[in-house]
């Protein structure tokens, strides 16, 4: 998927303000919900990739502050 968080996660939120307000089509809804779970999945990683980004950032720094 070549999208950023942001787009993805505001294509989600439109997905889901369609279902919300009833403009979805019965033969449309099977693709959006396929579409929303795609999109959800890549939230997820994305999310988890950063933390584990973060995690290792602070770990590092937690490591140097110990040498000094």
């Amino acid at each position: 998927m070549n999208i950023t968080y942001e787009e993805a996660f505001a294509e989600l939120k439109d997905i889901v303000n369609s279902l919300e307000s009833s403009e979805t089509k019965i033969d449309e809804l099977e693709t959006k919900l396929r579409r929303a779970e795609t999109l959800i999945e890549f939230c997820k990683i994305k999310l988890q990739d950063v933390e584990v980004n973060l995690e290792d950032l602070l770990n590092k720094l937690s490591e140097e502050q110990q040498e000094e």
